[in-house]
């Protein structure tokens, strides 16, 4: 596998002591550690195992993660070598979520044996904390549980990247013809209309993935020292995948509808101008998950540059497109060959 989806030996180290080596499995719950027949050495039996898998052919491999999340403490969990082979051979009984659960539970578990009893109290507390957050993925639920380095950012690329799937998934079966919808026939004086409406769209469209890239993210991770707001993150996150969905949902009208033979030209400039808004949006999470992944970034500046604006000439094109479509249907209606 590659060596940045390995665990680092901190990162293994860090792992062994929160679980206080013992199995994360409820059901077993082994010892990892203990004396060697040499007084001056001891045996570990644990391992750090990844829940979603580390390479393409592991068990609950998500190829959708990048590799410094698969190598990131959130995606380990200790168990004992039996356990590990057991997980890795059936993912089927024992998928992600399984293996999270098992990893929360144990925390608490931990906690309660070293007597800890803050430890529980926050637990139950981180608990109703993430409630309010709605569904989340359980990535998102650590990051926001145990705020490490970072995590603002982090969790940003997450949310984004859980949120966004479906509509990806659907943005690209629309542009490989996989789904069709009822079809909306437009009468030859709706035209200009419909046309202008979802120009208007388009570009307000745009503009709002701008200010919520270069505002209100901003705002929602703090100042430099400042921690960032949790509820601020998911819901920004969410309005941009939002307007994801109306991008998609903007792709879908322009391509699902029936219009004179006249426009057709016209639309056949129109599929594609909001789905690279699409494109573009779905750079930000891998972007922030390459650049504050693993130890997270060295000095220096990191900077993502999108384009959310309408095609170069494309406007012009429309124009033109639309007055020589005008053209011929105003011949056509004094001809007495088109009825208005």
């Amino acid at each position: 596998m590659p060596t940045e989806d390995r665990f680092k030996q901190a990162v293994i180290v860090t792992l062994a002591k929160r679980a206080a080596n013992i199995c994360s499995n409820p059901d077993c719950r082994a010892i990892t550690s203990g004396p060697a027949d040499d007084p001056a050495k001891a045996v570990n039996v644990g391992e750090a195992a990844h829940i979603y898998g580390a390479n393409p052919g592991s068990a609950r491999y998500d190829e959708a993660m990048v590799s410094a999340d698969r190598a990131a403490i959130t995606n380990a969990i200790w168990l004992c070598g039996n356990c590990h082979t057991l997980v890795d051979a059936d993912e089927a009984q024992f998928p992600a979520g399984l293996l999270f659960e098992w990893q929360r539970e144990h925390v608490r578990h931990v906690s309660e044996q070293v007597g800890k009893t803050g430890a529980v109290i926050r637990e139950r507390y981180e608990r109703r904390h993430l409630e309010e957050f709605g569904k989340l993925s359980y990535l998102a639920e650590r990051l926001i549980a145990e705020k490490n380095d970072f995590w603002e950012y982090r969790l940003t690329a997450e949310v984004l990247r859980f949120e966004m799937a479906p509509i990806l998934r659907r943005w690209d079966a629309l542009k490989r013809g996989l789904y069709i919808k009822p079809r909306a026939r437009l009468a030859i004086r709706d035209v200009p209309d419909f046309f202008r409406d979802r120009l208007a769209e388009v570009r307000q469209i745009g503009a709002s993935f701008e200010q919520l890239l270069n505002h209100e993210f901003d705002r929602a991770w703090g100042e430099k020292g400042v921690p960032g707001d949790g509820a601020l993150i998911l819901a920004t996150c969410r309005l941009f995948v939002e307007l994801c969905g109306s991008a998609l949902a903007w792709e879908e009208q322009v391509r699902f509808v029936s219009v004179h033979e006249h426009y057709r030209d016209v639309f056949a400039l129109m599929p594609g101008v909001a789905g690279q808004f699409i494109d573009e949006a779905e750079r930000v999470p891998v972007f922030l998950t390459e650049t504050f992944s693993g130890e997270g970034p060295t000095s220096g500046k990191y900077m993502l540059t999108l384009v959310f604006r309408l095609p170069d000439g494309w406007s012009e094109k429309t124009t033109a497109a639309l007055e020589e479509a005008a053209d011929k249907i105003i011949a056509g209606i004094k001809a007495g060959e088109i009825s208005y």
